[in-house]
């Protein structure tokens, strides 16, 4: 990496953070590009064919439309499952002297709901991945391979991006950290450190806590507001998604089938909100430990500005 020119790397000074979202800019679920539709299974093996040929122009194309193609399978079970969560028979206490009919009654309207909601979007009419493949775009895979594209094809500023993105996720992994050691080393990287995965919220929070520090009480306020609005709408669909589809691979009777699907969701349903309540105060207990003395005041707000310079 040493080796490459200085017209390369003093141009990545230059480059706008714009770019670097390029891959989810202009991105909508309703609306996606009818060219690019296709299995994520083959735009991802593709991609890795490309990469291991060392066609980096082609890896790069293919790696980004695997990432929206994900985000677009991911946001439209979540829209579906939200927009059917409700979905219920329409005159339940005709079945009151009959509670099974009644329960699976509701649970075919849900299931109505949920082909017709299905129909209507694109991400479905394609064959859906195996659930190997979601598993790697779920610990952010194609960033490992899409940083050393972007490098060899000269594009640092996605190349620091894409790197940053997988070691939020890798934070271990040292030849990732020997890379971004490199990317660090140049001119005008730590301003395209960024999260591409980082949800709207995160950012209008930092916002929000920005313009408190700077006395702005009433954008603070506003932007906080909004913050809060998305987490929920996020929290919403994570939950949603966890009532996805289910890889069968044995054969059961039927409710015992029944209790197994309805038990996984609710452990992943379980594993959210316990992670979503605990995460924070973990961090803020391992802060407290490792950083806060009785004559620390000053020092946790100089803390917190480098941590939400960090996030950045």
């Amino acid at each position: 990496m040493a080796s490459l020119s200085y017209c390369v790397t003093f141009a990545l000074v230059f480059c706008s953070f714009s770019t670097v979202l390029a891959q989810y800019e202009k991105y909508n679920f309703r609306s996606f590009p009818r060219h690019e539709l296709m299995p994520l299974d083959s735009a991802y093996r593709f991609a890795l064919d490309q990469y291991t040929a060392e066609k980096w122009k082609e890896t790069v194309e293919y790696l980004e439309v695997s990432l929206r193609l994900h985000r677009l399978l991911r946001d439209s079970e979540a829209f579906c499952n939200l927009n059917c969560s409700s979905a219920r028979l329409e005159s339940e206490e005709r079945f009151s002297d009959f509670p099974e009919l009644r329960a699976f009654g509701n649970v075919m309207k849900r299931a109505q709901c949920l082909k017709r909601c299905k129909q209507g979007l694109p991400a479905f009419r394609q064959t859906l991945p195996s659930r190997e493949t979601l598993d790697e775009f779920e610990k952010r895979e194609p960033y490992r391979y899409l940083q050393f594209a972007y490098f060899k094809s000269d594009k640092l500023a996605k190349a620091v991006s894409a790197a940053h993105t997988y070691l939020v996720k890798h934070p271990d992994d040292e030849m990732m950290q020997r890379n971004m050691n490199y990317y660090k080393s140049l001119p005008g990287a730590e301003e395209h450190l960024k999260d591409l995965e980082t949800k709207s919220y995160e950012m209008l929070f930092i916002r929000a806590v920005r313009a408190y520090n700077g006395d702005n009480y009433r954008t603070s306020v506003s932007d906080m507001e909004l913050a809060l609005q998305d987490f929920f709408k996020a929290y919403d669909e994570c939950i949603a998604a966890s009532e996805s589809s289910r890889e069968i691979n044995d054969f059961q009777d039927f409710y015992p089938s029944i209790a197994d699907h309805y038990t996984e969701i609710l452990e992943r349903k379980e594993a959210i909100r316990y992670r979503n309540q605990t995460t924070l105060q973990l961090q803020m207990l391992n802060f407290t430990k490792e950083n806060l003395r009785h004559d620390d005041e000053g020092e946790v707000l100089e803390f917190l500005d480098e941590y939400l310079d960090e996030v950045e």
